[in-house]
């Protein structure tokens, strides 16, 4: 789960920057900060000059274009305003309502603001192609990733809040992997099976999250490595304590190297045959990156940004550039990320709704071609986190008890938790 959960979203269209003197990041802030000036102060040319330079530093998110709608229409520009409300209501998102915002009165009688509200209206509706596998015993779980091991035919359950990890056979019986209560193991985050080398990796970080977590601890994480077999500690990996970190999210290629985000800025990399960490990119590069993929040839590392979009990463070169994609899509917020071949899947957890989303890329592996909503709108979705590709399905977690929590560790008054659920649907290529 992203460190960011609770940040305030900005939005943009694709863009590529490379070696810029100033930072994204830096961009982004400088931007924002004064377009929430400006538009405060109700000067309203000048915080759209700020808003579109965010819209230049970001990749993939909704809310800078339903603000641009509104500045349009409070400039007096009703086409303008048209045009960015009709982009934000093909986004699938919803976390505004225009019909209600006195700043757009002048458009409502016009036959584009009817369509924009239809679209809208359709994109409330539920979606879902998902049928459950199995509802998880324990309601307060906070069930975070979920891993699988064909050898052994059972998936691995990764718990903050109990900071342990729970084993699940295909058949639903559960038991304790890693028991909790364990010394110096805090929220368990992310998992991935190496079967091949018999390996199971889980990440841990000290967050407020957990049962028993101490304010002192705060910051501190590490990277596990454990023997499937036995369930023993084979090796730990603790980042320095000179900063905090929340190691989050990781990925495992074929030749055994590990490829783990840090979802306070950087991304980190176990080589196999050397069995150190070391970072892959320092703090800078991403503001909250998370679930790394793959591409088949292992050439590619594809990094969302849960402020941002998708980065795609030549790792011979760790050059990078952010993935090209339809003006409409909405990519920040993204928690959970998968591809093979050509067929990518994102958890969203970070947009409003949350959302499951199928895209396909193009040969280059460059940019997004098509899109579709897998999962939205329904009861039970919850906050979904991850999931883990096991042959033509799909498996993730629903409903993992996060949008229960604070930022502070404590439950939100009036609200109980439910317990967790795991589904699964067709891996379908488009």
């Amino acid at each position: 789960m992203s460190i960011l959960k609770n940040t305030p979203l900005f939005l943009s269209i694709a863009c590529v920057l490379f070696g810029a003197e100033t930072s994204w990041i830096e961009q982004y802030v400088q931007a924002a900060t004064a377009a929430n000036k400006t538009c405060t102060a109700k000067e309203f040319a000048e915080c759209r000059t700020h808003l579109l330079r965010a819209n230049e530093a970001l990749g993939g998110r909704a809310d800078i274009v339903y603000r641009l709608a509104s500045v349009e229409a409070s400039l007096g520009n009703k086409q303008a305003a048209l045009d960015w409300l009709s982009l934000y209501s093909k986004s699938g998102l919803t976390f505004a309502d225009p019909a209600s915002e006195p700043e757009f009165e002048a458009l409502k009688n016009t036959p584009e603001f009817a369509a924009i509200l239809a679209r809208l209206k359709s994109a409330r509706q539920p979606v879902s192609s998902s049928k459950p596998f199995l509802t998880l015993p324990e309601k307060d779980l906070i069930a975070e990733d979920i891993a699988y091991d064909p050898a052994g035919g059972r998936f691995f359950i990764s718990s903050v809040r109990h900071r342990k990890i729970l084993s699940v056979t295909k058949r639903g019986k559960v038991t304790e992997f890693v028991p909790e209560g364990q010394p110096d193991i805090w929220a368990i985050l992310a998992l991935r099976v190496d079967s091949k080398r018999k390996v199971l990796w889980a990440s841990t970080a000290a967050m407020p999250e957990a049962i028993g977590f101490s304010k002192q601890e705060e910051g501190r994480s590490a990277l596990l490595k454990y023997s499937l077999e036995s369930g023993a500690l084979l090796k730990r990996y603790d980042l320095k304590t000179d900063a905090k970190h929340a190691l989050g999210d990781m990925t495992v290629s074929s030749s055994g190297d590990v490829y783990a985000s840090d979802g306070l800025g950087a991304v980190y990399w176990v080589e196999h045959s050397r069995d150190t960490m070391e970072p892959l990119f320092e703090k800078g590069t991403f503001r909250s990156p998370q679930t790394p993929a793959l591409s088949s040839d292992e050439t590619r590392l594809f990094i969302p940004d849960y402020s941002r979009g998708i980065s795609v990463v030549d790792l011979a070169t760790r050059k990078w550039k952010l993935l090209e994609h339809p003006k409409e899509l909405s990519i920040g917020g993204i928690d959970g990320l998968y591809l093979k071949d050509r067929t990518m899947i994102a958890v969203q957890n970070g947009s409003t709704p949350p959302r499951l989303i199928r895209m396909s890329l193009d040969d280059s592996l460059t940019r997004i071609t098509q899109w579709a909503t897998l999962e939205a709108n329904w009861p039970g979705l919850g906050a979904p986190t991850h999931g883990v590709i096991v042959g033509d399905q799909f498996y993730f977690i629903a409903n993992s008890g996060w949008d229960r929590m604070n930022d502070d560790g404590s439950v939100k008054p009036g609200t109980a938790f439910e317990a967790p659920q795991i589904r699964h649907l067709p891996w379908v290529p488009f």
